[in-house]
């Protein structure tokens, strides 16, 4: 495997659940694979709990790679704020990571809710959420891409994996969750066009 010396990245190739697409609103991305590459310290590698992503926009050959922003800042000493409403990430440094999810009657019994940029024809996005037992994720999915598909991965706390593909049209799918992190990878792209929107949200 490749080895990547932190001391190279630079924040503007970092990301992290606020996703890729939005970093590159104006762009497109050509494609977007998982990475094995190494992240490493002063010689040391950062273990870390989500993948990295290689990406070639569609004006560029060679690919860049982009980290967890969470994971990557947490072991270098920065807390991670960020305001959903807003859609900002804070970097603080010497304190813990937190989420402001905005008003809590808009947002409901939200755990997630996932869905391209308008104009932009792929999605890649990344995250986590708390669960307890005896809880339901219910995933309800709208889809009218073309000529393509996305991949939704989610992990439960053991790190088994379920894999849901989305293609064109509409679905739902009800998932039995058990107490503890989740966490979930979504990514595609859909080169004829039309948009996607995965909202998922927990009956007891």
């Amino acid at each position: 495997m490749k080895k990547f010396d932190a001391k190279s990245f630079v924040a503007g190739i970092i990301v992290g659940t606020l996703g890729l697409t939005t970093a590159f609103a104006a762009t497109g991305i050509k494609s977007a694979e998982l990475s094995d590459t190494i992240i490493m310290l002063k010689e040391v590698s950062l273990p870390l709990g989500k993948p990295l992503v290689s990406v070639i926009m569609d004006d560029e050959q060679k690919p860049s790679l982009y980290v967890p922003a969470d994971e990557v800042f947490g072991k270098l000493g920065y807390g991670i704020h960020y305001d959903y409403a807003k859609n900002t990430m804070d970097l603080i440094p010497g304190e813990d990571s937190r989420e402001t999810t905005g008003d809590a009657a808009s947002q409901g019994n939200e755990l997630l809710r996932l869905e391209n940029h308008p104009n932009q024809k792929n999605i890649a996005e990344s995250g986590s959420f708390q669960a307890e037992q005896n809880q339901t994720l219910v995933l309800t999915i709208t889809s009218d891409i073309q000529g393509g598909s996305v991949d939704l991965f989610l992990f439960d706390p053991n790190g088994t994996e379920q894999h849901i593909i989305i293609g064109f049209g509409d679905m739902s799918k009800e998932i039995p969750l058990e107490k503890g992190t989740w966490k979930y990878n979504c990514s595609g792209i859909f080169k004829e066009g039309g948009n996607v929107k995965i909202v998922g949200t927990v009956k007891e």
